[in-house]
């Protein structure tokens, strides 16, 4: 009996050994200041980077900033390439609420295909935070030519979508907000999701926090087709001109518990390997 036990243990403790984990790529390079600043974002990244839930979902994160943007032969490029069809599900954070032509060259030179689009169709996740998600680059600290609305509307496959200006009041938190986002309090977006336009369209939208059944932020797009990664999703998160927030910024802590609760409920994230390991013989020895 013994024996058969030891065997077992040497199995769970093998399998756990060579399970793949998520990996998780944040771009902070630099922002449109009139949206969210450098020292927001450098703050935020930290907040998100140091959350222990967050590296508990991981196996790498790693901080892409300027420099690191260019093309697909820069580290961002080449991090979202070989994360694409890698069979495990990754994600890219734009802190910074640009993307850059690692991710989407500009001006919309890939409508069909860009890097971050093949990441996304592959099963994987990006998060978007402050700006127009897509919308343009500050590589190098200098606005690119703009994608303007079509960035988008060519990664999300929707003809004409957008996230113009719409009403006037705050977005105030849902049931979900209230639960996977504890942070989440109302506020002005003047970016939303135009949650109509995805009607008929191959995504589902989770909202967490609206003004109206039309109109809300943050909202996460869910793919109806999934990929050899996983099922790929699209969050744009308080999309509004704040270059520095009064109080505690939700753009940091609010992104963090957006991954910690509900993406590692809702996703098919791979748990930290040493993680799995430790909870298996925990397991175990409540039942030996």
């Amino acid at each position: 009996m013994k024996r058969y036990f030891g065997i077992i243990i040497f199995a769970l403790i093998v399998s756990a050994s060579i399970v793949y984990a998520s990996d998780f790529a944040i771009y902070s390079g630099p922002s449109n200041p009139g949206w969210i600043s450098a020292g927001a974002v450098k703050k935020n990244t930290e907040t998100v980077m140091n959350h222990a839930g967050v590296k508990g979902l991981f196996n790498s994160i790693e901080n892409f900033g300027d420099g690191d943007e260019k093309g697909d032969g820069s580290p961002l490029g080449k991090w979202c390439i070989e994360h694409t069809g890698n069979g495990q599900q990754d994600v890219i954070l734009l802190a910074c609420g640009t993307a850059p032509s690692a991710l989407y060259p500009f001006p919309n030179l890939k409508p069909d295909g860009s890097n971050v689009e093949n990441f996304v169709e592959a099963g994987n996740v990006v998060i978007n935070v402050a700006d127009w998600i897509f919308y343009m680059s500050y590589e190098g600290g200098v606005r690119s030519a703009d994608n303007a609305a079509a960035g988008a509307a060519n990664v999300f496959d929707i003809p004409g979508l957008d996230f113009g200006e719409r009403g006037t009041g705050n977005q105030v938190p849902t049931e979900l907000g209230e639960k996977y986002i504890p942070s989440l309090k109302a506020f002005r977006s003047i970016r939303p999701w135009h949650v109509d336009q995805f009607a008929n369209s191959n995504w589902d939208v989770v909202v967490f926090a609206q003004e109206n059944a039309d109109n809300a932020d943050p909202a996460v797009a869910i793919s109806k087709e999934d990929g050899k990664d996983g099922t790929g999703m699209i969050a744009a998160m308080w999309q509004m001109a704040t270059p520095d927030w009064v109080g505690t910024d939700p753009r940091g802590i609010g992104v963090a518990e957006f991954i910690t609760n509900w993406l590692s409920e809702n996703a098919t994230l791979d748990v930290h390997a040493n993680n799995k390991l430790s909870t298996t013989w925990g397991q175990i020895k409540a039942v030996r």
